[in-house]
């Protein structure tokens, strides 16, 4: 079989065809309008037509294929010497196509575990920092969001996008963060601020609730030391029963009349004198009871300054109360006009 293209002259095959283009212009004008086939003539017109019609085209595709003949013989050689070719070529094309799918193959896999421990990196370096969120004060989340904006994002290559995504989307979240917990704290230190005046207030009307019951106690044990004192004094000043006189012996009677009076002068009187005391020096509890001012009637301050050698005094002062106390001063005869004074 040989491979060369078939030697035909072309203009002479074309001039066969010509002649029927030349007929059809003779044809379509006398048979193109379809006769009334109802008629006779019109019948006979249309048989006639198809006849000669039929006739040309049949002897017209005859032609066509005694003409392609030859070119569709040499086009089948063409196809079939192409293949041939192109079988041998992919013979040796395949194996450098498979080496480099495998290759391509193999160079995709190192990209996605690159890619897959890049974008692990995000998540233990970037997104991470949503993990420590919880439980933060502001001044920790300042400081987590200093952080995360310091976050290096070099080195990412094909995840480049992704890091620069995450970071953002971080920062956001930490800012949103930022500024529900300054809202907590700035409402927790109004209501801290609430509370520590509502304990002032109601330790400062304990306070004062407590020196008053101290107070009204002091009166009432004033009150009852005078009590005891008065019915201590008026059984002192209460005399003493004279004893009856003793009935003189049988023997002993004279003519003398009978004395039953009490022998002044062998008997000790018995008229109970009232104790000399000596004046009490009432000025300095005086001065203390003037300067005494109730609980109830000033708002003590929380604190006070004084001076050392005041303090140094007012520690004294302490400890001595602490011992006359301890020592029962408030069985002393002067206790309850002391208490008196400081109470007016």
């Amino acid at each position: 079989m040989t491979n060369a293209a078939p030697n035909t002259d072309y203009k002479s095959e074309l001039i066969k065809l010509d002649a029927v283009e030349q007929a059809l212009a003779g044809l379509r004008e006398q048979y193109g309008t379809v006769p009334n086939v109802q008629t006779k003539e019109g019948y006979a017109l249309c048989k006639k037509g198809i006849k000669e019609l039929t006739t040309y085209r049949t002897s017209t595709e005859k032609l066509r294929k005694e003409i392609t003949k030859p070119h569709r013989d040499f086009i089948e050689r063409v196809n079939a010497y192409g293949k041939d070719l192109v079988e041998k070529l992919q013979v040796i094309e395949q194996p450098l196509k498979d080496a480099k799918l495998h290759e391509d193959e193999r160079a995709e896999r190192i990209k996605q575990e690159r890619i897959a421990k890049l974008r692990e990196s995000i998540n233990i370096n970037i997104w991470s920092f949503l993990d420590t969120i919880a439980g933060l004060d502001s001044t920790g989340l300042a400081e987590l969001h200093d952080a995360a904006l310091a976050i290096d994002l070099d080195g990412y290559f094909d995840v480049t996008d992704e890091a620069e995504e995450a970071k953002a989307d971080v920062l956001k979240r930490i800012s949103e963060q930022h500024g529900q917990v300054l809202e907590r704290e700035r409402l927790a230190a109004e209501q801290a601020e609430v509370d520590a005046e509502r304990r002032r207030l109601r330790e400062e009307n304990e306070k004062r609730e407590a020196e008053q019951r101290e107070l009204e106690e002091l009166r009432r044990f004033k009150a009852e030391q005078d009590a005891k004192r008065e019915a201590e004094e008026a059984e002192k000043r209460k005399p003493e029963p004279e004893p009856e006189p003793e009935p003189m012996p049988a023997a002993a009677e004279s003519s003398e009349p009978e004395y039953t009076g009490v022998d002044q002068a062998s008997e000790p009187d018995k008229t109970v004198v009232a104790e000399h005391r000596a004046p009490i020096d009432t000025s300095r509890i005086e001065a203390a009871a003037n300067s005494f001012q109730r609980g109830s009637q000033v708002k003590a301050p929380e604190q006070v300054t004084i001076s050392r050698k005041e303090y140094d005094r007012l520690l004294e002062a302490e400890a001595m109360l602490l011992a006359l106390q301890a020592a029962g001063v408030d069985s002393w005869s002067g206790y309850g006009d002391a208490m008196e004074q400081l109470a007016a």
